[in-house]
């Protein structure tokens, strides 16, 4: 799931907590609408006219096969539009709703016409660890004409690396996906944000020729592309990146600290933290909140000490996600763990 620092929001766009039933609930108290059917909230979503909202969205949560079917037939009528519209607002409510379930909706939206809609769907698919969708991922990587299609695509199978390397998938499986993703990397034919997301995602398998790609891309000149190794060196868990993964963090770059203190929580080392503690006053927003989250993530008393000084902040963000880190170190919840299977996503830079 997008992190609480770069998820979209719409106002009053999600409806949190409420299943389908009760979204008709709410609506008729809250406005006094009966009940409609789902032919009827198809109508609206086809013209685009009507403005969209969370109540009528949510009867595309949980589809039966005749409802998908209907949902299908009505699809071919918007525009194109329309359909990434609607797409995004799903992609909001998910993220707010933990009720909310559209990888149906997704799923047949990776053969939508429009580049756009499809880069959506696999954004949308990211909570989606179902091994069925490695196949389509790897063709939309190899043959999808569109660079935002196949960029989201490597970036979604860099997920199934994670799984595949802590034995959640089969073997061939992993093998498929990483014989794809270092094929690309290679690919001078690829564009360069292609081949650096594949290269993010390739980078749990931790193989030679692997952490000789991350070497080579931190070595060049693009700012983007260094980034993008950085963040690979967090993925791959290996310690021997820490020394340079510390250094940026002194980075005058922006996205270079943000990523830098992302892989410090990857790599879960505790001398991390004092190196860490610093950005807690970063100027960027977002490198700020990550050090937050990675000083939570690896831990111990100078972590802890920490944190408790941050709810001191007048910064309501950084309060909460001190909070939130403190919560985690006291329960021993691991939800804060970069290193882990949930695979988090991050802002794109």
């Amino acid at each position: 799931m997008l992190t609480a620092f770069g998820a979209r929001a719409r106002i009053g766009s999600s409806l949190p907590g409420t299943s389908r039933i009760g979204v008709v609930i709410m609506a008729k108290a809250y406005g006094g609408i009966s009940p409609v059917t789902l032919e009827e909230n198809l109508d609206v979503l086809v013209d685009k006219e009507q403005p969209l909202h969370a109540a009528d969205l949510m009867s595309l949560s949980d589809m039966a096969p005749e409802e998908l079917m209907l949902l299908r037939n009505a699809w071919q009528s918007m525009d194109t539009g329309r359909r990434e519209e609607v797409v995004g607002w799903l992609i909001d409510i998910s993220e707010d709703n933990l009720d909310a379930d559209f990888n149906d909706l997704f799923r047949f939206c990776l053969r939508d016409e429009s580049p756009d809609v499809r880069a959506k769907a696999i954004e949308g698919l990211w909570e989606c660890d179902d091994r069925t969708l490695v196949t389509p991922l790897i063709f939309l990587l190899e043959h999808d004409p569109f660079e935002n299609v196949k960029a989201a695509a490597a970036m979604a199978l860099g997920k199934f690396a994670v799984l595949s390397q802590n034995g959640k998938m089969l073997e061939k499986d992993g093998e498929r996906i990483r014989e794809l993703l270092m094929k690309t990397v290679q690919n001078v034919q690829e564009s360069g944000e292609i081949r650096r997301r594949a290269m993010e995602a390739v980078a749990p398998f931790n193989t030679s020729d692997v952490k000789q790609i991350i070497e080579k891309a931190y070595k060049s000149e693009q700012i983007e592309m260094k980034c993008s190794a950085v963040y690979a060196m967090g993925k791959s868990c290996d310690v021997q990146w820490l020394p340079i993964i510390l250094a940026e963090l002194r980075s005058p770059h922006d996205a270079m600290r943000y990523e830098a203190s992302n892989a410090c929580g990857e790599l879960g080392e505790e001398p991390a933290v004092s190196h860490l503690i610093p950005l807690f006053e970063d100027d960027d927003h977002q490198t700020q909140l990550s050090a937050i989250s990675a000083v939570g993530a690896i831990g111990g008393s100078l972590a802890r000490k920490a944190l408790l000084h941050c709810l001191k902040s007048s910064d309501d963000l950084a309060v909460d996600a001190a909070q939130e880190a403190l919560e985690s170190l006291e329960t021993g919840d691991e939800t804060l763990s970069f290193n882990s299977d949930a695979y988090p996503a991050r802002p794109t830079r």
